[in-house]
Parts: structure tokens; C-alpha cells; sequence
């Protein structure tokens, strides 16, 4: 290592006033909290592209992404209430229509 110094470091810190690495901290935080819900891994990836800038510069720029782990969701059922509102609750049968009157004979 070279002492602390890091050019890598110090130009992700420039590009944009350091915004690359605010915002990949935030992602990381962001990631790290789905890793801790669903127990699967995550990705932040920063990419740094160097292109030519005239015959002796250099032009950087910074891209952050993120993969946040998805949690999967289990399935709920309902029944349709007879004003057409969702409900747990299983209507009776003769509510439906589907079993005809008692009669008494």
C-alpha cells in the first residue's frame, strides 16, 4: 500500500463534489438492511470510466449500482363481500345462492 493515498479514492471523492460517494453509502446501507431481512446477498458495484481528455488529461466520471436482495411474499385469500369489498370471512352458502331454501315438508 501506498500510505493512505488512494487514487482511486480520490477521484470518486471529486467527481460531482463526492456525490458518487454519498450515494453508494447510502446504497450500501440501504443493501446491507435487505441482507439483514431476507438472508440473501446483495451487490453495490461503483464504476469508475477513465476516457482520453485532450493529449495529457483525463476525464472521469462515477456510476453507482445497487441489487438489494427481494424479499418474497406468501399468498393471501379473500372472498368478495356482498357490498364488493375483499373480506376473510367465507360467505354462507345460501348467501350465494348456490343452496336453495330449507323447506319444511
Amino acid at each position: 500500500m501506498n500510505e493512505g493515498n488512494s487514487h482511486f479514492l480520490m477521484a470518486v471523492g471529486r467527481i460531482d463534489g463526492g456525490l458518487p460517494v454519498e450515494i453508494a453509502d447510502q446504497q450500501l446501507r440501504d443493501v446491507i438492511a435487505a441482507v439483514q431481512r431476507t438472508g440473501k446477498k446483495g451487490t453495490v458495484t461503483v464504476t469508475l470510466e477513465v476516457a482520453p481528455n485532450g493529449e495529457l488529461g483525463f476525464a472521469a466520471s462515477a456510476k453507482v449500482t445497487a441489487k438489494a436482495p427481494q424479499i418474497s411474499f406468501g399468498q393471501s385469500f379473500f372472498f368478495m363481500g356482498r357490498d364488493g369489498d375483499l373480506t376473510r370471512q367465507a360467505p354462507e352458502m345460501t348467501q350465494l345462492g348456490l343452496m336453495g331454501e330449507k323447506t319444511n315438508g
